[in-house]
């Protein structure tokens, strides 16, 4: 009995062999694919350095060595408007400040006043711009006059020394200044314009981060006013505008500053100080790409 038990479990072992081979050999055969083999080069992409806080310094030391131009346009003295006060003092107390205090060249100040405040003369000063500015270099620009508004055609204007009263065709539309911005290849742009009826030329805007503003090509703007009239200050003063622009200037401490920051202080002095509105965003249609004009002191 125990011999036939010995061979039952010897049969039972083979079967259980035999089975998967038998499964095996009923499994249909796949088909073969023919492939060929291509040798591509690797690449890396990476982008780990844009998040450095050592080269975000190499960055802000770039752009602290680009080349600012400031561009001064200022009239006191119309030939057919009312005179104004303060706006040629105001321009050159503006400019006093950006020389002095922070990095403006005056061999890269560009200045006209009064009498040569014309439509030709300001296309001429801005086809200069245009041929000295450099994709890493900024521009500021600062306009102190009369100014217009049709609202019939929803253009706000520049009244040049030679503009005449009703005769629209005599003053520069903005237009025709954001045109000019547009064309001029300049990393950064800031026009600033302490006249009547100047907030309409801005877009709406939000502010960006210090630590990537400088990257982004910006075109900014801060008028004294939204489309509404705005106060020149007594004789021999600053205008309310230029009295809280100057003194965000004067007394500032920090080594850098956004440009944000100054059109914040000035908008909430002004605002709360006097009747007018001040308004600070990008400029409309002329290339803004969410960055900012960023000053430095000496």
């Amino acid at each position: 009995m125990k011999k036939y038990n010995i061979w039952f479990f010897v049969l039972l072992l083979v079967g259980c062999w035999a089975m998967p081979l038998q499964a095996q050999k009923k499994k249909p055969k796949k088909e073969k694919i023919n492939t060929q083999h291509i040798d591509t080069p690797s690449m890396s992409f990476d982008l780990s350095y844009l998040k450095t806080e050592e080269n975000l310094d190499n960055l802000y030391d770039l752009m602290a060595d680009a080349t600012n131009y400031l561009l001064i346009i200022a009239v006191d003295k119309y030939t057919y408007w009312k005179p104004l006060k303060n706006a040629v003092k105001d321009a050159n107390d503006v400019k006093s400040a950006l020389v002095k205090r922070y990095r403006f060249d005056p061999k890269n100040v560009y200045e006209i006043y009064d009498d040569n405040v014309t439509a030709e003369r300001i296309r001429a000063m801005f086809e200069k711009l245009k041929a000295s500015i450099g994709p890493n270099d900024n521009l500021m620009i600062y306009f102190s006059g009369h100014g217009f508004y049709d609202a019939s055609f929803d253009e706000g204007y520049w009244i040049p020394y030679d503009g005449k009263i009703g005769q629209v065709s005599t003053y520069i539309p903005n237009t025709n200044i954001l045109n000019y911005i547009r064309a001029i290849d300049s990393r950064h742009t800031f026009l600033v314009a302490d006249a009547c009826f100047s907030g309409s030329m801005f877009a709406d805007g939000n502010r960006g981060y210090l630590d990537k503003v400088e990257q982004l090509k910006s075109r900014w703007g801060l008028s004294s006013g939204n489309v509404e009239f705005v106060s020149d200050g007594k004789e021999g003063e600053n205008s309310p505008f230029a009295r809280y622009l100057l003194k965000f200037l004067n007394e500032n401490l920090k080594d850098r500053f956004s440009v944000t920051e100054l059109i914040q202080y000035v908008k909430v002095a002004v605002a709360d100080n006097t009747d007018q509105t001040p308004i600070g965003n990008p400029l409309k249609n002329v290339g803004n790409e969410g960055g900012e004009f960023v000053f430095y002191l000496k």
